[in-house]
């Protein structure tokens, strides 16, 4: 009997602990607490009736009862007491009976489960996260676990550090655990050596996704502290980091003397959905191009809301909506933009001087917007709601889906917010959360734009990681824009990156310099979109000049004569025609002559070669 029981309560403890791993935490605990109830008041029922028959004395009929049903939960019963009573011999109420009993030993073995358990799954969660590579999640809540779930294919473990303990359960089903200790929020040495960091070469990817962007830059900050005290060396660590500014990461990544992270992507939210936006909808595939990779038509895009969102997406489709041949144009529509606006127009001063950037003060629903719609309907190609709000966002689209079918408007709706974007056109609807590995893992990516990057240095004799390495910040995210355009250099040239692969990519005489020409105007976006401003001819001389002085009293100079990053002016942002002239005012202050075209050039012809270091041949 004592053997028949064991099994049953193992039985029930296994399945019990089956449950609370397969169910949602908060629907276990419901469901116990519904089972316990009734249990409690059947238990009572059928022992306190038992009782009373078998003692005439009312205090030991309940002291009985208490002390029975007890029992129940405690694994042990108390049947063959009652067994005499000839209501409860029955075939019905002895199903009865040990149906409550079997309940009460599943409520028992729930808590164990829950406890015992769990603890046990953690201590093995534990050890798997001492080996191989190890990405580390701080904060994020369900957007993290959604993330974290699109990673498992790419082998390696998770570990969650946060303070919302609700998401335990749902962590711990994935083959996961949450650290909620302020050894653990802390990134402290402890907890470090807790979950297997050291010298060594386990590679960390630690990705801060807070909603507060001081907390991520304290998380990260502290991690590379302790990181640098248990001597692990940099090349080991990435870093993907939710900040206020994509040039706040420049200090977290590791630099000549400066201990940091080997790679870091530093983005807003709203940055984060301007490139998730562009995913969805690039803005090469809503254009046309003839055979010598030349655009046919104009890039023309309008854009709802000025908030962060808005001027995230704007600057993200001036750096990527620029073909030869074509001319930028985009309308943002937002009442009261000047209020909200004025960091924007400070930061990205030659956005409004070199391209063509309208802006209605009005509401999007407005007589003012309809008429400019109307009026742009044959070139409008992008259409982006920032509004801020997902119902004004889908209040809006329906609308302008009725106007465009009236006026045959094609054109892509976007409906961005800080959680996802949505994109609405003639095949449907297709929607991404805002955390995709797409786009918080950059490893293919900067793959591609080392390459690129090791193309300017062949002649220092370094490998290419070792030129990724001396690399500054922004440097990184200007090879990595480039690479990031990549697809869309192949569409203008009529192919994609499996015929590439399969093919070859070799291309020659218009459609090369076509390609090169639409890559310095991408180019030249991207440092206008980063604050840049052309440097004018008196400053480049006055450098020059200082060139040639510290050359001439030391046999050297370091200086960059087209490049002042302090002032963000660049020489290079000049018209493609305007490049051999350069070339030839810097060759009289060095020697050297620079053949900033063939730079351009060189960037295209990078395509196959990009594409091995993608794949990791």
């Amino acid at each position: 009997m004592i053997l028949v029981f064991v099994y049953l309560l193992a039985t029930v403890l296994f399945l019990a602990l089956l449950l609370s791993l397969g169910v949602q935490p908060k629907l276990i605990t419901r469901l116990t607490g519904v089972i316990l109830f009734v249990t409690g008041v059947l238990g009572t029922a059928l022992y306190g009736y038992a009782y009373s028959v078998l003692f005439p004395s009312v205090p030991q009929a309940v002291i009985r009862t208490l002390f029975s049903v007890f029992c129940m939960f405690l694994g042990r019963n108390e049947i063959g007491a009652i067994s005499a009573v000839p209501a409860l011999q029955t075939p019905g109420m002895q199903l009865l009976i040990y149906a409550v009993h079997l309940m009460a030993l599943y409520t028992t073995a729930s808590a164990m489960a829950a406890s015992v358990g769990a603890r046990l799954i953690r201590r093995l969660h534990l050890f798997l996260a001492r080996r191989g590579k190890l990405r580390l999640i701080f904060g994020g809540g369900d957007e993290a676990l959604a993330f974290a779930a699109g990673l498992e294919k790419t082998g390696g473990v998770n570990v969650f550090v946060g303070r919302d303990a609700a998401l335990d359960g749902k962590i711990l089903r994935m083959g996961s655990l949450l650290f909620t200790d302020s050894e653990a929020l802390g990134a402290e040495p402890a907890f470090l050596k807790r979950i297997g960091m050291g010298r060594g070469s386990r590679r960390l990817e630690l990705y801060c996704l807070d909603r507060s962007y001081e907390e991520n830059l304290r998380y990260a900050g502290a991690m590379a502290r302790n990181l640098e005290a248990l001597g692990v060396a940099s090349e080991q660590t990435a870093l993907t980091v939710l900040l206020e500014d994509e040039s706040d990461g420049a200090a977290l990544q590791a630099g000549e003397g400066r201990y940091g992270f080997g790679t870091v992507l530093a983005l807003p939210r709203s940055e984060l959905t301007a490139r998730l936006m562009l995913r969805l909808s690039p803005p090469h595939e809503t254009m046309t191009f003839d055979a010598a990779a030349r655009a046919t038509e104009d890039f023309d895009a309008l854009v709802v809301g000025f908030g962060q969102t808005g001027q995230a997406a704007l600057r993200s489709l001036v750096m990527n909506g620029q073909f030869e041949g074509s001319r930028f144009h985009a309308t943002v529509v937002a009442k009261g933009y000047r209020e909200q606006a004025g960091s924007f127009f400070y930061r990205y001063p030659g956005l409004q001087a070199h391209y063509e950037i309208d802006f209605i003060d009005d509401n999007a629903r407005s007589v003012s917007v309809y008429d400019h719609i109307r009026n742009h309907c044959a070139n409008l190609n992008f259409v982006a709601l920032c509004t801020g709000s997902e119902t004004e966002n889908r209040e809006i689209a329906g609308e302008y889906q009725r106007l465009f079918a009236d006026l045959g408007v094609r054109a892509p709706i976007l409906l961005c917010t800080d959680r996802g974007v949505e994109r609405l056109d003639a095949h449907g609807r297709a929607r991404q959360a805002l955390f995709s590995p797409e786009l918080l893992q950059g490893d293919s990516l900067d793959r591609m734009a080392m390459a690129l990057n090791h193309q300017y240095h062949l002649a220092e004799g370094r490998t290419a990681r070792e030129d990724w390495q001396r690399c500054d910040y922004f440097s990184r995210m200007s090879c990595r824009a480039s690479a990031d355009f990549m697809d869309a250099f192949l569409h203008a040239a009529g192919t994609d990156r499996k015929r590439v692969r399969e093919q070859g990519f070799d291309p020659q005489g218009d459609v090369l310099e076509n390609l090169g020409r639409t890559e310095h105007l991408r180019w030249c976006a991207f440092h206008y979109a980063m604050g840049y401003e052309a440097m004018p001819p008196e400053i480049v001389a006055q450098r020059g000049a200082q060139y040639a002085a510290e050359k001439a009293r030391t046999g050297k100079s370091s200086l960059r004569i087209g490049k002042d990053a302090e002032n963000r002016l660049h020489a290079c942002l000049i018209p493609w025609e305007a490049l051999d002239e350069l070339a030839e005012t810097e060759a009289g202050y060095t020697g050297v002559r620079k053949d900033y075209k063939k730079m351009d050039l060189d960037n295209v012809r990078m395509i196959p070669d990009m594409l091995r270091q993608e794949a990791g041949v």
